[in-house]
């Protein structure tokens, strides 16, 4: 697997990424203590950070071709050091949400070219994927640890500059690599069949409720059990390891233990789970029954990305993927912000609850999937 120094440094950035990319929710209850930022606020930068994420895949796609792989990687990894940079100097709108950004952009183009690294590099490019995002999951749950460390120094903003270090150091891994200087995407045309296949847009539609769902909850579950009074302020940044931990543990078992033939109707019950589940969660007054619900969560939701992908293979190109990815990351911009806006006039509870009506996308289109196979 770890063929050459290449490859392991991009599989071992992954690492860093994961804590710089999880980080920023962990983050953001002490950003809106000191820069007294509202709700509403909070959430658009929870949506920023999608969309730098979203706009890191668009633009890595096909900037190589022009300014070369090796340009566009330090440009766009430089992201999440000059992010959190901006976020441990200014409390002003225009620069946390120009922080939160970049952060976003830097995540998306570490993990987007260290896939193409590694994945270059071995024959089997699955294990290679579910490894990179291991290691992603791995960094996630350092985040709080990372921040209950760091928080000991007596300086309000020292996990924030922490976490800039911890970008400098991807972009610096960035530098080290080999990558080619010169080599140019070639253009590429692919079959534009699948715009009429109902299965692609059934999943497509499903991927978009979960990245509704994934993103608002991991982004604003440190913030909702601090403000709930569920948790104290100390264990609530450890609700990130919680629920990685959980996604963690449930990707493996999706990936190495499912059966291929039973992933259709694995994503229905999985989408019934993701209620059940979630409703806990929102409706436990202890913290231990919060932590388990959690627990139980992230087991549910952990599964959705990548059994999605794999029931579209048959329709997955160059193209398509260029269409699926970018529509269902809309979920995850919109839905954060539709959270803070909600949570801004009722309360935090409030907002949380509008996850259920992306749940209820998920559970329709993961019936209409497993029926459009079938017919």
């Amino acid at each position: 697997m770890f063929q050459s120094a290449q490859s392991r440094r991009a599989y071992l950035v992954m690492i860093f990424d994961g804590l710089c990319a999880s980080s920023a929710s962990v983050i953001l209850p002490l950003l809106r203590e000191n820069y007294d930022i509202p709700y509403q606020i909070a959430g658009l930068l929870l949506a920023f950070l999608s969309i730098g994420n979203l706009a890191s895949a668009l633009l890595c796609g096909f900037l190589p071709r022009w300014w070369g792989v090796r340009k566009t990687a330090l440009v766009f990894t430089s992201g999440m050091f000059l992010g959190y940079l901006l976020l441990s100097i200014s409390g002003l709108p225009v620069f946390l949400l120009l922080g939160f950004l970049l952060i976003g952009l830097g995540k998306g183009s570490s993990m987007n070219h260290a896939t193409v690294i590694t994945g270059a590099e071995v024959e089997d490019k699955t294990k290679s994927v579910n490894l990179i995002n291991a290691l992603f999951a791995v960094g996630s749950l350092l985040a709080p640890l990372v921040y209950l460390v760091s928080g000991r120094i007596p300086v309000w903003n020292a996990p924030v500059i922490a976490l800039t270090i911890s970008g400098a150091i991807v972009w610096f891994m960035f530098c080290t690599m080999g990558i080619d200087k010169s080599r140019r995407a070639g253009a590429q045309k692919d079959d534009l069949s699948f715009l009429k296949d109902r299965h692609f847009w059934f999943t497509t539609a499903f991927l978009f409720g979960a990245q509704c769902v994934e993103i608002s909850v991991t982004g604003w579950l440190v913030t909702y059990f601090k403000d709930q009074g569920i948790l104290s302020a100390g264990l609530s940044e450890w609700t990130v390891t919680v629920i990685w931990g959980a996604m963690l543990i449930g990707r493996l078992l999706y990936a190495f233990v499912l059966p291929s033939s039973s992933r259709l109707r694995s994503l229905f019950l999985i989408s019934c789970a993701c209620i059940v589940t979630y409703s806990m969660l929102l409706f436990s007054s202890s913290g231990i029954a919060a932590l388990v619900s959690l627990f139980l969560f992230g087991l549910s939701i952990s599964g959705c990305y990548p059994i999605a992908i794999a029931t579209a293979n048959k329709t997955l190109s160059n193209a398509s993927v260029g269409v699926l990815l970018p529509v269902a990351g809309i979920g995850a911009i919109v839905m954060p912000y539709i959270t803070g806006a909600v949570a801004q006039e009722v309360g935090i509870h409030g907002g949380m609850m509008c996850s259920f009506a992306a749940i209820g996308i998920m559970l329709v289109f993961s019936f209409l999937m497993r029926r459009s196979q079938n017919a």
